[in-house]
């Protein structure tokens, strides 16, 4: 490896020869000279004076996006007779998820069928006025009576059909519970022979649309003024530990869970390949508002070693290079925070950096 930065040294001070006729400039400690070719080829970057920023560590948990869930709650009470699907099963909308033998539905389906029977009853009732009126063996008042009485046949079967309808169909004693949307089973409360009434208060099944996720956020008193609406995130996982989740804030509840004395912030979650799940824990890493600024580079261009930190500044004396070590504060999304060693406006090498480096240590 020595041989190698020696040969590199070698030929930087060829390629200076070249730029600058014969002549070679004697080196000096802890500077180098650089071609202009050679610096036209290397990535500069530029101390500046941006805001601080900070990493912020938080807690939270996946859920289901509620704008994409359905609970449903049977209108009926009865026994579960049938359950046709089970916890994780992808279900289309309209499909049967369970059958519940219940009374209510007998009699739905009794009051559809008698007030069916009594609409074809008006509707003959009604072809005989209206005959008998034609023929004048009718007055108009009869005939305008079995109008009504027609009208009020065909209300009642519409009525006791939607009755029916709403009610999972007409299925004789027998409610068919079906999913309003489509989505996973994420919770499953239905058993065979199980009695449900429709006063329970848990849903006997929810299902989500998992192609679209929130994350939860676990917000501490002391990171509430650092969390904003709008700000990315970056999340992990335990299942996925090389894996990065990229989403922002869309919502922050401005209240304290009295319990955990927390603030919950929402954050929307693309989720393809369904690998997000609900009540997965997730680590989320954002950025901490702060109002101070500070010297900032991007990290690209550090040297660390000997447990300290350096970089190769331009110098302003021909085309060179300088080591300079510095103190760096805080690195955040490829973003360094430096505290001493550099001054607004000073170039940093960024490219072959470790090479030049190497190259200066050997001529020290």
């Amino acid at each position: 490896m020595q041989q190698l930065f020696k040969l590199y040294s070698i030929l930087l001070f060829m390629a200076a020869i070249t730029s600058c006729g014969n002549t070679v400039e004697p080196i000096r400690k802890q500077s180098l000279e650089l071609s202009d070719s050679l610096l036209r080829r290397l990535e500069v970057d530029t101390a500046a004076i941006t805001p601080t920023a900070h990493q912020v560590s938080l807690t939270g948990k996946i859920t289901a996006n509620e704008d994409k869930m359905a609970q449903i709650f049977p209108m009926v009470s009865g026994i579960v007779t049938n359950v046709k699907v089970h916890s994780g099963d992808y279900v289309q909308k309209g499909q049967v998820l369970a059958l519940i033998k219940s009374p209510e539905m007998a009699t739905y389906t009794a009051d559809q069928t008698i007030s069916e029977k009594e609409m074809l009853t008006a509707k003959k009732n009604l072809e005989v006025a209206a005959s008998f009126y034609k023929s004048g063996l009718n007055s108009q008042q009869e005939y305008e009576t079995a109008q009504n009485e027609y009208d009020k046949a065909v209300a009642a079967w519409h009525k006791s059909t939607a009755i029916v309808d709403i009610n999972g169909g007409a299925h004789q004693s027998t409610y068919a519970v079906k999913a309003p949307v489509p989505g996973f089973v994420i919770i499953k409360r239905a058993a065979e022979s199980m009695q449900w009434r429709p006063d329970n208060s848990d849903p006997i099944f929810v299902v989500a649309d998992l192609h679209n996720v929130w994350a939860i956020i676990n917000v501490f008193e002391s990171d509430i003024a650092s969390i904003r609406e709008g700000d990315r995130v970056e999340m992990s996982t335990l299942s996925y530990p090389d894996k990065t989740f990229s989403g922002k804030i869309e919502k922050i509840y401005n209240v304290l869970d009295p319990e955990n004395k927390v603030m919950k912030a929402r954050v929307v979650m693309d989720n393809p390949g369904y690998l997000l799940k609900p009540e997965m824990f997730v680590s989320i890493k954002t950025q901490r508002h702060s109002d101070t600024n500070s010297i900032s580079i991007p990290s690209r261009g550090i040297i660390f070693d000997k447990d300290k930190y350096f970089v190769l500044v331009l110098t302003d004396k021909k085309p060179g290079a300088e080591i300079r070590e510095i103190k760096v504060a805080s690195t955040v999304e490829g973003r360094a925070y430096v505290t001493a060693g550099l001054q607004p406006g000073d170039k940093i090498i960024a490219s072959r950096q470790v090479f030049i480096y190497e190259t200066l240590q050997d001529l020290q």
